[in-house]
């Protein structure tokens, strides 16, 4: 059915008055006695006069309705894009299912009003690459129609064709007017009555191969354009009625000139009769089988008219196109043809199309979707079904716009705006009113893998969710290892009550000479042994420590262990740092100070077991933390004993913490491991907060096989119960651990991929469930993406998702504000520069001692509130040696 009607349309009156027209004329006709005499039949013929008149006032006005409801018609007409996938390949039934979907808007009221601009016009045209482009146009109200109809083609996409055109640089017409342009057009029809079938090609190989063929390499910047436009307005009820009835005596007229040109031929030659009749014969039973296809009254009948034009510099080239255009056609050759309408002059011309006084009406149609059909024009579903799909899988031609895999239709996703904070923005979905940014719901939303190539839009996607997510309240960690992410944030969260929660971690090249102090075993809040798990895993992740490096994930496990038991026992502003292990491993006379301040199970370790271990035992725990002072940055974040800041702060108060640990080497990878450890264990260390107070925080993590290490896994599968979200990005699913792999597609709400290599792309291809082709992966071009996401509490089938940037969800930001962020960020006190973490550091381990010989004093001489201390133990410091241990006294 069309639109409501509107308050103004005429309709509704025009047939009211109809209708008294007609009674009253019935009445008169009906009481009207005439008299043969002259004198009075001219009276009585005046009588007719004024019904006369009305009757023509009526027919006025029911054809200016028809004007005015055609044009109105006309202007509304929109021109939608249907992109295949790569294996696209319908069943010939579900063509013809298409079919009758589309010929179902005929039987709608009113439809004859304005039948002239109603066609379905199916368009086939190149794009500024060369590309063949498959088009369908049609009115406005039909569009509900179309959307449905395509429902039963598996792998196709809906997209605005001016989006799709203007791509590469269509070239406008204020440019077409700027250079010679020649056009050449034709209008094809049907060489023989419509009763006589064109042929039916099979879809494999594709009837649309040809026209692909013809436009490759048809370019818009050589200044060539080729259009062929189909239209085809379904006939149904009387009119189809109508129709046939046309095509039956055109079946009676053929059927009796047979009859008469086989007896003039083969009448008089007895001898040649048998041969007459069985090819007599053969002709009537293919006649027969060809008029029950056109007359069979299950079929969908069309009416056609078929247009064509192309444009070009040189009207030579022009003319080519036009030829390979029209040779295209041949594929539907059979008992008819299409041929091109006008009249050929031997020798000299033909009275076409392009004729003066014609050519404007043709580009009317054209342009306008103008619909005047010629009477042999009539063909049958059957006859046009290699038109009604897009390009399939069997056309070969490369020169086609493809969409990549056969994915099913998207979810019914809501619209995102920035003022949802419900909706994390996931991409944009392409339909017929262009693309549209969607959003995926927070409370179905806890992991998020987003794979595939660099360059190609993971990161954006990220930005983009991350932004939001932090504007809309939460806090968040964006682990940025080369920096560009973050210059792309700063400028959303310049607004005073956002940049009063952003935290700086900049260790990157050109990074400031100030950060904020974070101290690993300085935090308070936090179990030491989850303190003692997050370093040890960072380590291990850094330099690629698995099951076989048991003694150097030892020796890192007692010395932060070590560390941390010191840190319970001395003042905040005298804890010992991350700079403190290679003094514990190396300094043999601090370390036999520090010693009877340990735990009873931590000193029998460095008692009895450290001496037996080599010199070069330490050397790969105290290399690597050697790197990390090496840098004045990397000093001042983690060289304070007092901290600044810590990740447990930043869940618990919604902060935003923007870091960058660097790319490249172990120290960098550290870092980064450091920063996601520590949340990883600070969310389980919420255990014991009332769920309702655990504040939502959401942690980007991008490069994560930088730091994947052997409990990152384990940490996936428990944190989310503890407010962690998390985005997690890399390039390669291989490339991680294949228990974090197991566990982030186990987890995950959401999985979004980009172009992968063939092997990923296998993998990647199961993960999603199946029935995708793992080439198609392979193909996907920048900033397209294959998603699955969760929507309701269920996984959608895998989708089509157009990439997304921050500025198409947020604007442009307020990059002329980035001071004020700057300045929020200096006057919230966490900043400390390199110089006095390195001053820090010059004192620390004197300090230490005499803060734990201090609280042995104000202990009473023993060793109380010293944790593991036993005050029966008072040791004599030893000799120093290599490896020496304090022994007790004898």
């Amino acid at each position: 059915m069309g639109p409501s009607r509107r308050s103004e349309d005429p309709r509704p009156i025009i047939a009211l008055a109809a209708a008294i027209g007609g009674l009253a004329l019935w009445h008169l006709i009906s009481h009207l006695h005439l008299d043969l005499r002259p004198h009075l039949l001219v009276i009585d013929l005046r009588s007719l006069i004024p019904f006369a008149l009305g009757a023509t006032a009526i027919a006025s006005a029911l054809a200016t309705q028809r004007i005015l409801t055609t044009r109105r018609t006309l202007a509304s007409r929109r021109a939608v894009a249907i992109v295949p996938a790569d294996g696209f390949e319908p069943r010939p039934e579900t063509v013809a299912a298409f079919a009758s979907a589309l010929a179902s808007g005929s039987r709608r009221t009113g439809a004859w009003t304005d039948r002239p601009a109603s066609a379905i016009r199916v368009g086939l045209t190149n794009d500024a690459s060369g590309r063949l482009v498959y088009l369908l146009e049609l009115p406005g109200r039909d569009l509900s129609r179309l959307r449905s109809a395509l429902h039963v083609y598996r792998g196709v996409e809906i997209r605005d064709a001016d989006d799709v055109l203007a791509v590469g640089g269509r070239p406008t017409r204020e440019e077409g007017q700027g250079r010679r342009r020649r056009t050449v057009r034709a209008e094809l029809v049907l060489a023989r009555p419509s009763v006589e079938p064109l042929a039916r090609p099979p879809l494999d190989p594709d009837p649309l191969t040809p026209f692909a063929a013809a436009l490759a390499g048809v370019a818009h910047e050589q200044g060539v354009e080729a259009e062929v436009c189909i239209d085809l307005l379904p006939a149904a009820g009387m009119r189809a009625a109508r129709l046939r009835r046309r095509m039956r005596r055109q079946a009676r007229h053929r059927g009796r000139r047979r009859d008469h040109s086989l007896g003039e031929v083969l009448g008089g030659v007895r001898e040649s009769r048998g041969r007459g009749d069985l090819l007599d014969l053969h002709d009537r039973r293919a006649l027969g089988r060809g008029i029950e296809s056109k007359l069979r009254e299950g079929a969908t009948l069309f009416e056609a008219q078929i247009l064509l034009r192309v444009t070009a510099p040189e009207k030579a080239r022009a003319k080519g196109v036009m030829r390979n255009l029209q040779a295209a056609f041949a594929t539907t050759d059979d008992r008819n043809h299409l041929r091109v309408r006008g009249l050929p002059v031997p020798g000299l011309s033909f009275l076409g199309s392009d004729l003066p006084g014609r050519r404007g009406r043709l580009d009317r149609r054209i342009d306008t979707g103008l619909f005047r059909p010629p009477r042999r024009g009539i063909l049958t579903s059957g006859e046009v079904a290699g038109f009604l799909k897009p390009p399939t899988s069997s056309c070969p031609v490369e020169q086609v716009l493809r969409s990549g895999a056969v994915l099913s239709p998207p979810p019914a996703l809501e619209r995102f705006s920035p003022e949802r904070a419900d909706l994390i923005p996931v991409g944009k979905i392409l339909g017929e009113g262009g693309e549209r940014i969607v959003g995926v719901r927070t409370a179905d939303t806890f992991f998020t893998y987003i794979a595939g190539r660099s360059r190609y839009g993971k990161t954006e996607a990220a930005i983009a969710m991350f932004t939001h997510l932090v504007r809309s309240g939460h806090g968040g960690l964006f682990l940025d290892p080369h920096g560009d992410a973050l210059e792309r944030i700063r400028p959303y969260l310049t607004e005073p009550e956002v940049a009063g929660r952003v935290v700086e971690i900049d260790l990157g090249p050109g990074g400031p000479d100030s950060q904020p102090a974070w101290n690993l075993f300085g935090t308070r809040g936090v179990d030491p042994e989850a303190r003692v798990d997050a370093i040890v895993a960072a380590f291990a992740s850094a330099v690629g420590w698995g099951e076989k490096s048991t003694r150097a994930i030892n020796l890192t496990t007692q010395a932060a262990s070590a560390l941390a038991a010191i840190a319970e026992a001395v003042p905040e502003e005298v804890a010992p740092t991350v700079f403190q292990i290679p003094t514990l491993l190396s300094d043999d006379a601090w370390r036999a100070a520090v010693l009877p301040y340990l735990p009873r199970g931590l000193q029998e370790f460095w008692r009895e077991r450290f001496p037996l271990l080599s010199p070069e035992a330490v050397t790969p725990v105290t290399n690597l933390v050697d790197r990390l002072r090496s840098s004045r940055a990397t000093t001042a974040l983690l060289g304070q004993s007092r901290g600044s800041f810590s990740v447990r702060e930043a869940m618990d108060r919604g902060l935003i913490v923007l870091a960058c640990p660097g790319s490249g080497g172990p120290r960098e990878r550290l870092v980064a491991g450091l920063l996601a450890f520590d949340l990883l264990h600070a969310a389980r260390s919420r255990a014991a907060l009332d769920p309702a107070r655990r504040r939502k925080f959401v942690a980007v993590f991008d490069e994560v096989q930088s730091y994947d290490g052997e409990s990152l896994a384990a940490l996936l599968e428990q944190s989310a119960k503890f407010g962690l979200r998390a985005i997690f990005l890399n390039q390669d699913p291989e490339r991680l651990r294949p228990a974090t792999l197991h566990a982030l597609t186990t987890n995950r709400s959401h999985l979004l991929t980009s172009a992968l290599n063939s092997h990923a792309a296998s993998l990647v291809a199961r993960e999603l469930g199946g029935g995708i082709d793992p080439a198609a992966l392979t193909r996907l071009k920048r900033f397209r993406f294959v998603a699955q996401v969760t929507e309701g509490g269920e996984l959608s089938s895998p989708f089509a998702l157009g990439g997304v940037r921050v500025e198409d969800t947020l604007g442009e930001g307020s990059p002329e504000q980035l001071d004020d962020l700057r300045a929020a960020l200096e006057g919230s006190g966490r900043n400390h520069k390199a110089v006095e973490a390195l001053a820090h550091q010059e004192t620390l381990d004197r300090r230490i001692l005499a803060a734990l010989r201090d609280g042995r004093r104000k202990g009473g001489g023993g060793d109380q509130g010293v944790p593991g201390a036993d005050p029966t133990d008072n040791p004599a410091p030893a000799p120093p040696s290599s490896f020496g241990v304090p022994r007790e006294a004898s």
